[in-house]
């Protein structure tokens, strides 16, 4: 596997040919298109983004669950970044990750805001998101596809590439985003997001729990 790793504008890698199969791979982006429209939960224009997400585990098709579970228990997130990490956990329940598709195969539009996630979990109220990791799993794909990264000056680009893992360190300054994909494609992915539990010194400083867009960061 061939690591990439940034610092800036905050610490993100790249892991390539992260998942030993890349057949169970394809087979994950090919079990999309098998799931109910009434199992997706879809963000249009008013949101800050034009994507689809699926709305829990318990439906999940198995070969993207397999990915899920694999990702959650085999990236050393340690071993890839200078914080400290022992008290970091995956969330295997996959909420407010999962799987998610960017759509744009029939001119729907995708894009995803400059946006910083919700820093607390929707359901377990004191755990404090540390850590996004996505899988790239389109093999029809082109930088449209790239996850832009701000934090208020700078900006880097973590390009998109099938079966590639990308993970960052959350921040109040992590931005990150895309512009509309490029027409006739979809970007499909799957997220593991990682907590911490929020200590009693953080308790005193509220937690976000929505994700906050600001469209005065450019996309570049």
């Amino acid at each position: 596997m061939k690591v990439t790793k940034i610092c800036s504008p905050f610490p993100a890698v790249s892991i390539d040919d992260f998942i030993p199969s890349p057949l169970l791979v394809r087979e994950a982006a090919e079990s999309f298109d098998l799931i109910d429209d009434d199992n997706w939960i879809r963000y249009r224009e008013g949101s800050g983004q034009v994507q689809d997400c699926l709305k829990g585990r318990v439906i999940a098709p198995t070969p993207s669950l397999l990915l899920l579970d694999y990702i959650a228990t085999h990236l050393d997130l340690g071993s890839l970044f200078d914080f400290p990490t022992k008290n970091i956990f995956p969330d295997t329940s996959h909420h407010g990750g999962g799987i998610m598709n960017t759509p744009n195969a029939n001119g729907e539009g995708g894009f995803l805001g400059m946006h910083i996630d919700a820093e607390s979990h929707a359901i377990n109220k004191n755990w404090k998101r540390e850590y996004s990791a996505v899988l790239c799993i389109s093999e029809e794909y082109n930088s449209s596809f790239d996850l832009l990264l701000h934090n208020g000056k700078q900006h880097a680009r973590l390009p998109y590439k099938f079966n590639r893992l990308n993970v960052f360190k959350c921040s109040n300054n992590s931005w990150h985003g895309f512009p509309e994909i490029t027409k006739g494609l979809d970007r499909k992915t799957l997220g593991v997001m990682f907590w911490s539990i929020n200590d009693e010194e953080d308790k005193n400083n509220p937690l976000r729990v929505k994700a906050s867009f600001n469209n005065e960061l450019s996309f570049k």
